[in-house]
């Protein structure tokens, strides 16, 4: 109804209620009119209402015409003959004279009652217009990434899944061909969506390494492959990977018994200027496990501690990354005992409240202020909770907990799946890799430099089974997705002519690999990221009302690699490092 107000609306003048007015009531009356002729003969039962009602006299006399109120003495030599009643086929004719004059006036008031209704029906606001153009576009935002999407090869779809380790600290260098995943003589390189350093990628001078972290950028963007994003480690303490690059950031735990929150924001803030000059996208931090008796000697300074410096530090660290175009990456999900993952399976032993107050508050109230969250390897054991697997495998913990509970719409990561702790309880890592993405995870982190065979297996279950490639494309939707946020990619609002001018990011050559699994149909040489037709869907869908009367197209949009990468500004780095270091004076 609301579509049918606003159409009669549109231009906020009379001529346009008319038409659709007249419109509305000549479709009625082709329908109900014949409907009403048929029915007419069979309505015996109003017959005699109908002859009382015009007063029939000697029809037969008159050749079946009706004269009310008269008798036709002229037509009978002046003889007045007594009344008769009326054959069988007069009365039918009367009836549909009579029901055609009801019909009509019917309909005059059918008319009357929908001009009174659509005048006085309460127009869409501008408000509400401009709510629905808002809904319009991000359906076209919507369409151009599953456009996107579709247009990519199996190898560079696939590859988005994962976060790798890289080699090299000075020029980037690939060691892997798509020959390992298609088992051909393709050179083409294999390379990781997601590129993980370690602190011997990470060089002592920072000019050093933000030319080795450009050079990944230009050796994707050289071989037709989506720029990657690049994440490190850097909670502060003893996990820090730029100890010696950047400012001195102390463990969380030392953080929260030495700063306030808005001191903290200050350090992380500056913190996050040094890594964003640097050309990172992600840290994989903070934990914002609460400290307690079963997972203090795993966690040690890593924590935050008791769980009001976990909510307030928590939200001080990821705000003050996120608003510096640093990803943090919440861990670890739901938790963790004592046990290292490393060497063993961590078995969380809890009550529900313990679950609920300790284990899920920190991230029902994080969660919505960061990019993406870790799962954990832990099992856990509570009333009502029957899922034996790790958590980052398990589809109760990353689908029904993280996207459906928490309503979590950012990345999912795994947990590195090499640990030896997945393989020694059953789940090797070409294993748990399928059970992540069917549990709805994201992101595959692995700490080896090598993913082929993994990915190998992936494109494998996507040809026999649907289901699995459906939840492969909705993941690598999701990196695109934060690509797109993290400006790695450009999601561009196209000319109001313009069909296919805007080519795809990866050349014809990559989408037409008679190895795809997708239909050839959405992978011939020359598919632009959006289809001519939607493209020159341009038409206006929404009018601003009576300030102005300007109608409004609703965009298309198509995606892009960034061109506009931030090199290294050292003075802007060393402004940086100084405001931080300040902060321990």
């Amino acid at each position: 109804m609301e579509n049918y107000i606003t159409f009669f609306h549109k231009k906020d003048g009379p001529a346009q209620s008319a038409v659709g007015l007249f419109t509305s009531t000549f479709i009625l009356v082709l329908v109900w009119v014949p409907l009403c002729k048929i029915m007419a003969p069979r309505m015996e039962p109003c017959l005699e209402l109908l002859c009382a009602s015009f007063r029939f006299e000697n029809l037969s006399a008159t050749g079946g015409r009706n004269y009310p109120h008269r008798r036709n003495l002229s037509a009978t030599g002046g003889r007045n003959y007594p009344y008769r009643k009326p054959t069988f086929f007069a009365r039918i004719k009367a009836m549909k004279k009579a029901n055609f004059l009801k019909i009509t006036i019917y309909f005059l008031l059918l008319a009357s009652v929908q001009l009174i209704t659509i005048s006085c029906q309460k127009k869409p606001t501008p408000e509400q217009l401009e709510q629905q153009r808002q809904a319009q576009i991000q359906h076209a935002k919507d369409l151009a990434l599953e456009n996107y999407v579709s247009s990519l090869s199996d190898d560079v779809k696939l590859s988005q899944l994962f976060l790798v380790n890289i080699e090299g600290n000075q020029t980037f260098k690939n060691i892997e061909k798509t020959s390992a995943l298609y088992d051909d003589s393709s050179e083409k390189p294999l390379v990781p969506g997601g590129a993980l350093l370690f602190s011997y990628n990470i060089s002592k001078d920072p000019l050093e390494t933000a030319d080795f972290i450009k050079s990944i950028r230009d050796f994707y963007i050289q071989n037709d492959n989506i720029p990657p994003y690049i994440a490190i480690d850097q909670e502060g303490g003893d996990v820090n990977r730029l100890r010696g690059l950047t400012s001195v950031l102390w463990s969380q735990k030392k953080i929260s018994e030495t700063f306030t929150p808005e001191k903290a924001r200050e350090l992380y803030s500056a913190q996050a200027k040094q890594m964003a000059q640097l050309g990172i996208h992600m840290n994989l931090a903070p934990v914002i496990e609460v400290e307690n008796e079963s997972n203090k000697n795993f966690l040690d300074t890593r924590t935050f501690g008791n769980l009001q410096n976990v909510l307030s530090f928590g939200k001080s660290e990821i705000t003050a990354f996120e608003e510096n175009n640093i990803a943090t990456v919440l861990k670890h999900f739901p938790g963790n005992s004592s046990t290292d993952p490393h060497t063993g399976l961590p078995e969380l032993n809890l009550s529900k409240s313990e679950l609920e107050e300790q284990y899920f508050a920190p991230f029902k109230a994080l969660l919505p202020y960061s990019s993406a969250v870790l799962m954990s390897h832990a099992r856990v054991h509570s009333e009502g909770i029957e899922e034996k697997s790790p958590s980052c495998l398990s589809k109760y913990w990353v689908t029904d907990m993280v996207r459906d509970q928490f309503g979590f719409e950012g990345l999912v990561l795994s947990d590195d799946i090499f640990m030896g702790a997945l393989a020694d309880n059953g789940f090797p890592p070409e294993t748990a890799a399928i059970q992540a993405v069917e549990a709805g995870v994201d992101v595959i982190m692995l700490s080896e430099k090598r993913f082929s065979s993994v990915a190998k297996i992936f494109l494998k279950k996507m040809k026999q089974d649907e289901s699995f490639a459906n939840k492969i494309n909705q993941a690598v939707k999701r990196v695109i997705q934060y690509k797109i946020k993290a400006n790695i990619l450009n999601l561009k609002e196209l000319p109001p002519e313009s069909t296919t001018d805007t080519k795809p990011v990866i050349p014809p050559e990559s989408t037409t690999d008679t190895k795809s699994v997708i239909p050839p149909e959405s992978a011939k040489t020359t598919k632009p990221v959006i289809s001519p037709e939607s493209a020159k869907a341009t038409k206006p869908v929404i009018s601003t009302g009576a300030a102005g009367g300007v109608e409004k197209s609703i965009p298309q949009f198509a995606i892009t690699t960034n061109s506009n990468y931030n090199e290294f500004n050292l003075f802007e780095f060393n402004k940086a490092y100084s405001e931080a270091m300040k902060l321990y004076e």
